[in-house]
């Protein structure tokens, strides 16, 4: 799948509704110890899980767990692909589609939330 700038930039354009669906994912009172977030690079959007550390003498920084991709391809098709060990695999049952789908099937499955 080859990214251009011009997929790049409609990812970018995506990013309202990205932060909304992770700020929807974890209550505004649980949020000093879980936090969803995600990054775009290249127009590969990747979705994080974030934990506070376990011992936060030692170090203030969050943890951060991939839990899923969402891909744009040069047709603006956006493909889902979640974390199989130390690599990723096409989501199944519906790898492809809407952003706001794919985003609304990952919400779903418990398999991205382990």
């Amino acid at each position: 799948m080859g990214e251009t700038a011009e997929t790049r930039v409609e990812a970018k354009a995506y990013q309202p509704v990205l932060s909304r669906w992770c700020a929807e994912r974890v209550p505004a009172a649980a949020r000093h110890s879980r936090q969803v977030a995600y990054t775009i690079h290249e127009g590969v959007v990747t979705i994080v899980d974030r934990r506070p550390p376990t011992f936060p003498e030692l170090t203030s920084a969050w943890t951060r767990t991939p839990i899923a991709q969402l891909r744009l391809d040069t047709e603006g098709q956006w493909h889902a692909y979640r974390r199989a060990g130390d690599r990723w695999e096409p989501y199944a049952p519906h790898p492809t589609g809407p952003l706001e789908d794919l985003l609304t099937e990952i919400a779903a499955d418990p398999r991205f939330w382990r």
